[in-house]
């Protein structure tokens, strides 16, 4: 038969039931202070913080970038539509027709016989001999 000696019991393991042994492992599992601990981990809080405000911030610029982009393409093709019908129009008042119907709401007519009018040439005219050598003859 064995006898369990007084000094063994000091270094056996701890059990939960015994309270004076529980009040001292308690005592020494607090080996870092809690503001310790608190400032250890303050850096790595404010970095996620940090990278979260950030995160938002992009997603909120990317949000507004695209709602832009999407006005200016509404934009685009409404001007672009604007610029179709404004060539349409322009073609159309520009025809041979249009020109003839604006003529004639004018009273204007076109002539009966054509003819062929040679300016007078006076050599009286100081820019003439200048003009001559200018278009090479």
């Amino acid at each position: 038969m064995t006898t369990i000696a007084a000094g063994s019991r000091a270094r056996a393991r701890f059990l939960p039931f015994d309270e004076d042994e529980w009040a001292q492992a308690r005592t020494r599992r607090q080996g870092l202070s809690r503001s310790l601990v608190f400032w250890l981990l303050l850096p790595a809080l404010m970095a996620l913080v940090t990278v979260g405000v950030m995160y938002a911030s992009q997603t909120a610029q990317a949000t507004a970038l695209t709602y832009r982009i999407a006005a200016l393409r509404a934009d685009k093709a409404q001007l672009l539509s604007t610029e179709q019908l404004q060539l349409q129009r322009l073609d159309q008042l520009q025809s041979a027709g249009q020109v003839a119907q604006a003529a004639s709401s004018l009273g204007l007519a076109p002539p009966s016989a054509w003819a062929v009018v040679n300016p007078p040439h006076s050599s009286a005219d100081p820019l003439l001999p200048v003009l001559v050598a200018l278009r090479g003859g």
